[in-house]
């Protein structure tokens, strides 16, 4: 699923044949909206059914022979200032009892063609890092991820426009893919320098650590804890991260190697700006975690439901373990903010043991669930007891 009503009348009609079905794609109709939706609901989670929306939006259908809807995709183009007209794919499903191939690049081909009738020069699309399905689809349309660093380097200044236009900045676990204009040297040349190379992690695991002490000291600073001065705190804080996302990221790796699976990191840039307000409005830590999955071309998540979801769980007990720690125990060491440490222990384990949903996800929630609800049952137990703990 992507994060990219009314039919537009300057669409046309196509006809995609695969091997067995011809698929026509065309604008929906009117009276076809429940049905469409019915289909994403059987396509989505309920929990991501929350975020599904037509409204205001172009939606193209995809129907075999006999008229049926097979599938979905809703889409606009987006214009602001200088920057041009953006195509913007939100979410593009088949219906998975269809049991008919190449729905979704018949319905991914149609969107381009219409964005290309809007003007649009370049497409984007928010993927979740988890949707091997939907990453393959638009890899092989020639759609590919954009780093913060290379959306910087694209856009500079206006980039909080093209979040704007994109509709991202506030989906923890989603990145922006981009189908950019043909020839464009400079995206080419950000994507051939994207690596698998073991630096290019451990660059990812430290911009997750250094999101996450930002957050944790706007936390400090909207909602004290204690008494000490800023210096301390921040000391504290910075051992803090690394001992929680250190070990946690350690136990998920080693587990993951146990059972053959190698994982790259994803950090949460998409989901500072709401991570912030919370943080500055309410000093509400919401952990960014950042995502631990497979990272090469081709991985399906189908197949690694399992490795995964043990590898999370390894860290989940990890978290578990250390928020029961800091929850019932106090060093009394007058130069270490336990109060601060106790705050962030606990809501670590709140929001990556228990809150296994969009938009507040926490990824051990998640795989352990996708894997096994009892176990994740067990977990949320284990990951609102640190809390509890410490209202009692």
């Amino acid at each position: 699923m992507t994060r990219a009503n009314e039919p537009a009348a300057s669409t046309s009609e196509t006809t995609r044949r695969t091997e067995e079905h011809p698929l026509i794609v065309r604008p929906m109709r009117d009276d076809e909206a429940a049905e469409v939706r019915a289909i994403a609901r059987r396509a989505f989670e309920r929990f991501d059914m929350l975020l599904f929306s037509m409204r205001g939006k172009e939606v193209l259908v995809a129907t075999g022979p006999d008229g049926r809807i097979l599938g979905a995709t809703v889409l606009h183009a987006s214009d602001v200032g200088s920057l041009g007209p953006l195509g913007v794919v939100h979410f593009v499903f088949a219906d998975p009892d269809a049991g008919v191939p190449g729905i979704g690049t018949a319905l991914r081909d149609a969107a381009d063609a219409r964005f290309a009738e809007l003007g649009c020069s370049e497409a984007s699309a928010r993927i979740d890092v988890v949707n091997s399905a939907s990453q393959a689809l638009h890899r092989a349309g020639g759609y590919r991820v954009a780093t913060v660093a290379a959306q910087w380097r694209r856009w500079g200044w206006r980039l909080p426009l093209r979040w704007w236009q994109a509709g991202t900045g506030f989906d923890p676990g989603m990145q922006l893919w981009l189908r950019p204009p043909s020839g464009d040297r400079q995206l080419a040349a950000d994507w051939a320098g994207a690596g698998e190379e073991k630096s290019a992690h451990r660059r990812a695991l430290a911009v997750t650590a250094a999101l996450n002490l930002l957050l944790l000291a706007v936390v400090a600073w909207r909602a004290p804890r204690g008494e000490l001065g800023a210096v301390p705190t921040l000391a504290t804080l910075t051992v803090t991260v690394a001992v929680l996302l250190g070990l946690r990221e350690a136990a998920i790796r080693l587990v993951a190697r146990h059972d053959g699976l190698t994982l790259g990191h994803v950090p949460w840039t998409n989901g500072l700006p709401l991570a912030t307000v919370l943080a500055g409005a309410f000093g509400v830590w919401f952990p960014q975690t950042g995502s631990s999955t497979p990272q090469r071309p081709g991985w399906r998540h189908d197949r690694e439901v399992t490795a995964l979801g043990r590898a999370h769980l390894g860290g989940a007990l990890v978290v578990a373990a250390l928020a029961w720690g800091a929850a019932l125990t106090d060093p009394g060491i007058g130069w270490l903010a336990w109060a601060e440490v106790r705050r962030a222990a606990v809501m670590l384990a709140l929001f990556d043991l228990v809150l296994g949903f969009s938009p507040m996800i926490g990824t051990a929630a998640r795989h352990v669930r996708h894997w096994s609800t009892p176990a994740w049952a067990a977990l949320a137990v284990l990951g609102v007891g640190p809390l509890a703990t410490t209202l009692m």
